[in-house]
């Protein structure tokens, strides 16, 4: 009897145990969130800490915007705001970086699933996504680069670091809208995926894609004009450049938050059923 009892209060139908049941979801959604919330947070304090500097600079040298709008790069080459802002864009590449793999993940297995019966779409679409993790990679060294080496320390290396970011995060940004349309455009399998295609946020996340670039590209033409003889002031072009540069850094960090759900649901899915793939959880829940 007390081992009838014993058996009763540890376990359900099935032999499996209650409380572990219980709380196995919940563990697993908080595991999804720890890695989530990070993606959200971390970045998004680099936003604010643009718009810190910019402040910031304007307080401390009263004299230069009397002058010209201060850029990000102007803003940090004061110590004071400099320092803290490039142990900042640290934080913010490392999430990158790690953020990579499951976003990777995520891509590579809705190729597989939308596309994996076809064997030159699929070719095609790894090709873009290897080019896409390259460029990736590339636009966060220049970012790391032109943090750390301010035009105190370097400018011509500053400047390279400026161009491999502003280029190469937005030729990124770009990629991953032409592959989510690709994919989008696929017939759906059945299979399920980590990239929810048939979602209007997937759908919103491709248009912020293409929104992105092509603040980008204006933020390009404004640095090709902004010396040259316009019907308006010089001082007036180049703050509306130095805003213009803000918000089109706003808009790369915001695309990299946007990939929080995709990073939640893999990690709640692996820690809930120990495995990365989607079918393999289905079987076990």
């Amino acid at each position: 009897m007390t081992q009838s009892l014993h058996t009763d209060t540890r376990q359900g139908a099935g032999g499996t145990a209650r409380g572990g049941d219980d709380r196995a979801p919940l563990f697993a959604r908080l595991a999804g969130l720890v890695a989530s919330l990070p993606v959200v947070l971390i970045p998004g304090s680099a936003i604010y800490m643009m718009v810190w500097a910019r402040w910031t600079f304007y307080e401390r040298h009263p004299d230069y915007i009397q002058q010209s709008a201060p850029t990000v790069s102007r803003a940090i080459t004061d110590p004071y705001i400099g320092d803290p802002f490039a142990a900042a864009i640290v934080a913010v590449a490392v999430v990158i970086a790690l953020a990579a793999v499951p976003i990777a993940y995520a891509y590579y297995g809705a190729i597989s699933a939308r596309a994996g019966h076809m064997l030159k779409v699929a070719a095609s679409l790894r090709r873009m996504m290897a080019l896409f993790l390259v460029m990736q990679a590339l636009g966060t060294t220049g970012m790391v680069i032109c943090t750390q080496i301010t035009f105190r320390h370097d400018h011509d290396l500053h400047m390279l670091g400026s161009y491999l970011f502003f280029v190469f995060q937005a030729l990124a940004i770009l990629m991953s809208g032409i592959i989510t349309t690709r994919l989008m455009r696929l017939p759906d399998t059945g299979r399920p995926s980590y990239l929810r295609l048939r979602s209007r946020y997937t759908r919103f996340r491709r248009a912020a894609a293409f929104f992105t670039a092509g603040l980008a590209g204006l933020y390009v033409v404004l640095f090709l004009v902004k010396g040259m003889n316009l019907p308006v002031t010089e001082y007036t072009i180049y703050y509306i450049y130095t805003v213009q540069e803000i918000v089109t850094i706003s808009a790369y960090i915001t695309q990299v938050m946007l990939y929080a759900p995709e990073i939640y649901r893999i990690v709640r899915t692996f820690v809930a059923s120990g495995t990365w793939r989607l079918e393999g959880a289905a079987a076990a829940a």
